[in-house]
């Protein structure tokens, strides 16, 4: 997994976050915490991904770029709603992927 620079968190997770980033690396499983990335599939805007799914055999995580974490569903989905409103408040579009990736290049 590849960490945003700049990984945003919900309320709950950014007390832990240290620590989830810590049990991930070292694949524990982590009920309750979930991972919000980049789509996959180019008609989606953000993944949300439970992290008990990571640390999985089938799973393959090596060039996911984590942009934030939330500590459950509900966090999770009002962490996407901030974001997709946050991208598109800058940019007037949806383009997660250009907005994400362009402030990584920058930094």
């Amino acid at each position: 997994m590849v960490w945003y620079d700049k990984l945003l968190t919900g309320r709950l997770a950014g007390r832990r976050r240290k620590r989830i980033i810590a049990d991930l690396e070292s694949g524990k499983h982590i009920p309750g915490v979930y991972l919000i990335t980049l789509a996959q599939n180019p008609d989606e805007l953000l993944d949300i991904i439970p992290a008990l799914m990571v640390n999985t055999p089938w799973f393959h995580s090596d060039d996911l770029l984590v942009l934030g974490l939330a500590a459950g569903r509900k966090e999770a989905l009002s962490l996407v709603r901030d974001m997709v409103d946050t991208v598109y408040q800058a940019t007037g579009s949806f383009d997660m992927k250009q907005y994400y990736l362009g402030q990584e290049a920058s930094d």
